[in-house]
């Protein structure tokens, strides 16, 4: 439901607009009370801000829902905006630039992660630039477009400029249904191929391939995707990979809105965040009473921490494996270090791979990889970007079953550099995994001894614990170590076997 249909030409809401809006917020507050809810929370932003007949809107809400609407000057939006997004992003001492795209305006935020140092609010909106400029003809023209263009340069001329003198930006985070939207309609990535992925000798450094980590969208990848829509009917954008169906119609107008922005301010890639507005109206709320964030005094690393076993306990994950599976997955990463070339932040997504790997258990046996991949992709992970997430739930749809295939879109619409790095630690978690085979931590630890090119693994038994079945699954992994590393000879014994070898040798 969009209340600012319509609003551009006529600056009423229409009848039809406001019935539907009642309807539903009378719907949604009697939803909430027969829960035993005591604080509803009803804010309105561009559209009632802007409409002539707002007082009669927000008394008939009032009357009906029994709910007070607050109407949010902009500013004040860019503000609750700037505190979700602080809430759940590190941004490591960097001054970042919040940019939020909605129906009627876009909210642009300067922020270092406390208190925002500068706030605007420009009436530049998907839906507002939709019905004004590319209404008349689907797709549009190439004059329409252009039209648009030009009208959104001169709308952010003043916003630029003032970004600019107050100090500028070092990264860039973009909330909002429409960005995400356009982050999620971007084409897979083409599949990587193995000697694209891997270095054929150990000590080749592949640092240069994972210093950075592309993006949720960059200038280029919008770009591209802007000339696709434009090309593109309605009906045929919403049966695109990845296409929000909702906002197939505004699309369009939102992405040539989103890449004059990246023109204008030179913004060359930008990081997409799912908490905006409505997170920032409740994390508000909840501290004018009094209550602060567990997390307000906590590392990022605490966060994120928090957010993955907040959704394993959702899904009753098996926490003595899991967190035996990633203990040893984590020994085997920090031994291999000259193999892989990787570092702290790909063992954090190795070790919340590992804790998450088992959940798709809670919807069934089968398949439940698979399932692992689809809850976590749909978890809400405060604390994580978007393509983190992405990394986490490909290793856990890889921890058994197929290796990664160009058929399977998760993960070709990875970056490539992304995908080196599941492709690098599968191998890891999956023997990781099998050395925990009974799940009662059989195998206390794993000796790794690499000596190009091979690598020779000696498992440690618990006390004097039969590992022979953990010791066979375990050798059953070997061949997605030689598929990984090219080149590589990896054997496996347990350490009764290398012990009994040593005194023959001697």
């Amino acid at each position: 439901m969009r209340l600012a249909a319509g609003l551009t030409e006529t600056h009423h809401l229409t009848n039809e607009k406001i019935e539907a809006a009642v309807a539903t917020i009378r719907r949604f507050s009697d939803l909430a009370r027969s829960h035993g809810v005591t604080a509803l929370l009803a804010v309105a932003t561009s559209a009632v801000r802007e409409a002539w007949n707002r007082e009669a809107f927000l008394q008939r809400v009032e009357r009906e829902a029994g709910l007070k609407v607050e109407v949010l000057p902009g500013v004040e939006e860019a503000r609750l905006i700037a505190l979700a997004v602080a809430e759940v992003t590190d941004f490591q001492g960097e001054r970042a630039l919040i940019v939020d795209i909605g129906g009627g305006s876009t909210e642009f935020i300067l922020t270092a992660g406390q208190t925002p140092g500068y706030l605007a609010s420009v009436k530049l909106g998907a839906v507002r630039l939709q019905e004004q400029f590319l209404s008349r003809q689907d797709p549009p023209t190439r004059a329409d477009v252009a039209a648009l263009a030009t009208y959104v340069r001169s709308g952010l001329a003043r916003t630029a400029r003032e970004i600019q003198e107050a100090g500028g930006f070092q990264r860039v985070v973009g909330t909002s249904g429409t960005i995400l939207a356009l982050a999620a309609a971007q084409p897979p990535v083409r599949f990587l191929e193995k000697k694209d992925a891997i270095a054929r000798k150990p000590h080749s450094s592949s640092e240069s391939l994972f210093e950075s980590f592309t993006p949720e969208l960059t200038h280029s990848a919008l770009q591209a995707l802007n000339r696709r829509l434009q090309r593109l009917s309605h009906k045929a954008r919403r049966k695109l990979p990845g296409m929000d169906g909702r906002r197939a119609d505004i699309i369009v107008a939102g992405g040539i809105l989103l890449e004059i922005i990246f023109q204008e301010l030179g913004i060359s890639q930008l990081t997409a965040c799912e908490w905006s507005l409505r997170e920032g109206v409740v994390l508000n709320y909840l501290r004018e009473q009094g209550w602060h964030p567990p997390c307000a005094a906590a590392s990022a690393e605490d966060i994120r921490q928090r957010s993955i076993l907040s959704v394993a306990h959702r899904y009753s994950y098996e926490a003595a494996h899991a967190h035996h599976t990633a203990k040893l997955a984590e020994r085997i990463f920090d031994q291999t270090v000259a193999l892989h070339g990787l570092g702290a932040r790909e063992r954090e997504w190795l070790r919340y791979g590992a804790m998450l790997h088992d959940i798709g258990y809670h919807i069934a046996h089968t398949s439940h990889h698979k399932h692992a991949m689809y809850l976590i992709r749909h978890a809400e992970l405060p604390g994580f970007h978007a393509h983190e997430i992405a990394i986490i739930a490909n290793l856990a749809r890889y921890h058994r079953g197929s290796l990664p295939k160009r058929k399977h879109e998760e993960f070709t619409r990875l970056s490539l550099a992304h995908q080196a790095v599941v492709v690098k630690l599968i191998p890891i978690l999956r023997l990781a995994d099998a050395l925990d085979r009974r799940h009662v931590g059989k195998v206390q630890d794993v000796k790794i001894d690499l000596q190009w090119p091979d690598l020779r693994a000696v498992a440690l038994p618990a006390t004097h614990n039969d590992i022979d079945l953990e010791i066979w699954c375990a050798r059953q992994v070997l061949p997605v170590w030689a598929s990984a590393y090219p080149g590589v000879n990896p054997t496996l014994e347990a350490a009764s076997e290398a012990a009994a070898k040593a005194a023959q040798r001697y």
